[in-house]
């Protein structure tokens, strides 16, 4: 399928915000520049060939359904500029001796005609990619690249982005876009959706009292500075503050009047945190925030 021709709404691109931008596939496509590994030329797997092998996986899996072209949120821009351009001044510059291409790259396809409701919440299935050339040799020769692919569901209200890890996130080490497609058909076809949304349906009859939820919080604030703990993929002090406040006044998941709120409002708050993480951590942290609340 033609992502570039679809006339379907695009998916929403508020997934994630921290200090990343809203880009659209054409123009990763056609203006942004490919890495190469330098050692040999060979050319690097493209930002837009992963977005289009991981969405072709998607069409081909769920042909009967709504498959909404992809949201891409791109962060760490590499800039330069063509060599007839190398004695000007950075403001000197037309844009056609601009030359760009982003380090990390963070994309959602949604699914909505996969959708639920849970409580007062509408979600609908979601499937996207995580990838970050820091994490590839570019400085040898043609070796694997690392990226990630996810499957999971996104509460419309807020558009957080529910990613549990019962096989719904793999990391995948290859040379071949076609790799990316077979991948993410495997992750489809073994994704348990049933037994996810049950999860996250249980999480709304378990109750916590405003001193449980103090006490869960203050545990986890305290855990976090604890030495020789590994807490890389845990939300920061400052998103657990935001947790907290939520807990007090956001609109849709804050504790009830009596200070009870359940599970799943608390899922919410901290999924809803974690869209401040770097495009590096946030897969990680949401399915941290899933296994800490099923």
């Amino acid at each position: 399928m033609d992502i570039l021709t679809t006339n379907s709404p695009v998916s929403s691109n508020r997934f994630i915000k921290a200090n990343t931008e809203t880009v659209i596939l054409s123009e990763i496509e056609n203006h942004h520049i490919i890495p190469v590994f330098s050692k040999d030329n060979q050319l690097a797997i493209s930002h837009s060939d992963f977005i289009k092998n991981v969405f072709d996986a998607v069409h081909y899996v769920h042909s009967d359904q709504l498959v909404l072209p992809p949201s891409i949120r791109v962060s760490h821009p590499i800039q330069g500029r063509i060599p007839d351009a190398r004695d000007k001044q950075p403001h000197e510059l037309l844009d056609h001796e601009k030359t760009l291409y982003y380090e990390r790259m963070m994309f959602a396809i949604e699914i909505p005609s996969i959708v639920t409701r849970l409580g007062d919440q509408h979600v609908n299935l979601v499937v996207g990619g995580v990838k970050s050339y820091h994490k590839d040799k570019l400085s040898g020769k043609l070796s694997d690249q690392t990226f990630k692919i996810y499957v999971g569901f996104k509460v419309n209200v807020c558009s957080n982005l529910c990613v549990s890890t019962d096989g719904s996130l793999l990391e995948i080490k290859t040379k071949h876009p076609d790799t990316l497609f077979l991948a993410t058909i495997d992750l489809l076809e073994s994704f348990d959706q049933q037994r996810m949304l049950e999860r996250m349906s249980k999480m709304q009859d378990q109750i916590l009292t405003r001193v449980e939820f103090e006490q869960l919080m203050g545990t986890l604030r305290v855990s976090f500075y604890e030495p020789n703990r590994d807490t890389n993929n845990w939300l920061g002090d400052q998103q657990m503050g935001q947790v907290v406040r939520g807990y007090f006044d956001n609109p849709d998941f804050k504790a009830n009047p009596n200070g009870d709120i359940s599970l799943w409002n608390v899922y919410n708050l901290l999924t809803e945190a974690n869209k401040s993480s770097y495009i590096d951590h946030a897969l990680e942290r949401s399915a941290w925030c899933f296994n800490l609340m099923g």
